[in-house]
This record gives C-alpha cells, structure tokens and sequence, in this order.
C-alpha cells in the first residue's frame, strides 16, 4: 500500500475528521491533476457524489474549479454550504439533494466526477456506477474512494453487528465499494477505464476508548444498529468489541489510538467520441 499520512494535530496525531478530509483532498488532487492536463483547473466543473459535508467538493473548489455537491442529506448539505461560505467559496460551490442511482444532471455536465466514502452508501452499486459515468463528458475522469472490506474501518460494522441475536447479512455492505474485482466488474460494460489502487490514510484518537465513544455517537450505520443491540442487551459486548477491533489495529505505544486505514481508489478516464481514449 502507499500513501499513508503521518501529518499529526495539535496533539500528535490526526483527528478523524480531519484525516478523511485529507483523504478527499488526496483524491481531489489525484484527479484534478489527471483532468487538468487538458484544460485548466479554473474551466472544470467537479461533481461530488455524496458529498456529506463537502470536504472533496471545497477541495474542487480550493484547487479553482467549480463544484457541486451532492447529498441525500438535506442537513449535511447544509453544513457543507455554510463551510464554503466561510472559506470563501461560495461563488464556486454548490451544493444539491439528490440520489447517486438517480443524478438530477444531464448527459456529459462534468468534466470531473468524485466521491469520497458517499457513493459507498447507494443502495444499488450497477445503477450508481452508470449514472456516475452518464453525468462525465467524453475524455472526463472518475475518481472514487471507499473503505476496503478488509481494513479496520470496514470491519467495523460486522464486529458491532456480530453481537446481534441476528447479525443481517454482508451481503449490502458499504465496503463493497472498497473491493476492487467488484467494481471493476460493476463499471465492466460502460466507456470508463478504471484503476483499482488501494491506499491508506492515517487516523487518530486520544485512545480507544474515545475512539469507541466517537463511533458510538457518530451518525452512520453503528449509531442505527446501537438501539437493537440496546434492546437484546448487547450493547455492553459491542463496545467491547469494537474496542479489541480498534485495539488490534493501534500503532501507538502511548495511550493514545493511531490507525492506519486502507481505502480502494477508482480512478480513471471516461471514453467515447471526441475522448481521446
């Protein structure tokens, strides 16, 4: 693996919040480089498909494209306008509610389409995948990024889950995303030609049990199984889980908890008349 980050905070380590936000800037970077060497940054327009926040969307913008960012999350959305605001980026960002299976965009609008660990969440991965191509023009470029199956952020959920009297099925996981023969076979029939790398970001806490409780908390899948495992009185077990997981994973020797977590990277070209390709 490659491209892990060792860039630490005002205590050392990375925060959460701040090594995914690297993580989209990495593949922001990635991608504008690519699609840059035909026109320049300012003439893109980037579209971030899951945008949550908007950390890949004002890293678009940052760099001098033009972004929208897209969320089913009207809150979230709301959060991410109210950042580029106050980065100064308003004029340059916009930011929509919408569906990644179901893009309210036309054939071809984008020069670049991302998406940092929110495409991951669409219910239904063939129909994402060619509505992410059909809104990329011709010669466009491709850039997802999603938490491998087998990396600490994708054991996740099937450790807390495990605990259930009923763990559901693996079947719908997320981390799908982050296996490389599944999207590749995924965007097989349409005009993209993907690479598959994975790579690391680095990620930190001020120790497990903090970790734990971040998780606990956060909005997301954990936070959705927490009442049933609640209900079956398991909840206790789930932690404890999840803190041997994080554990397991810990390369800090000093109390603290610093993880380094591998993500697939799907990069590549959009073919088709007037590519290029």
């Amino acid at each position: 693996m490659s491209g892990s980050w060792s860039g630490a905070g005002p205590n050392g380590y990375a925060a959460a919040g701040d090594a995914w936000a690297h993580a989209a800037d990495e593949v922001v970077a990635r991608v504008l480089d690519r699609a840059a060497s035909t026109r320049p940054a300012t003439a893109l327009r980037v579209l971030d498909v899951g945008t949550g926040t908007g950390p890949a969307a004002l890293a678009a913008a940052r760099a001098g494209a033009r972004a929208v960012g897209l969320d089913p999350a009207a809150d979230l959305l709301a959060v991410a306008a109210a950042r580029a605001a106050a980065a100064g980026l308003g004029g340059r960002t916009r930011f929509v509610e919408g569906e990644a299976g179901e893009l309210p965009f036309p054939d071809g609008s984008f020069d670049v389409v991302v998406s940092t660990f929110g495409v991951m969440f669409a219910p239904h991965p063939r129909r994402a995948a060619a509505e992410l191509v059909r809104v990329c023009r011709p010669g466009g470029w491709l850039a997802l990024a999603a938490w491998t199956p087998e990396g600490v952020f994708g054991r996740i959920a099937p450790t807390v889950t495990a605990a259930l009297p009923e763990p559901p099925p693996a079947v719908d996981a997320p981390t799908r995303w982050g296996d490389g023969h599944r999207v590749r076979r995924w965007f097989a029939p349409l005009p993209v030609a993907l690479e598959t790398p994975v790579r690391e970001v680095r990620v930190g806490y001020p120790s497990v049990d903090h970790a734990v409780r971040a998780f606990a908390e956060k909005p997301g899948p954990l936070r959705g199984h927490r009442s049933a495992l609640e209900a079956a009185g398991r909840w206790g077990a789930a932690q404890e889980a999840l803190a041997a997981l994080f554990a397991a994973h810990n390369r800090a020797e000093d109390g603290r908890l610093l993880m380094d977590v591998p993500y697939l990277l799907a990069l590549g070209p959009v073919q088709g008349a007037g590519s290029g390709e």
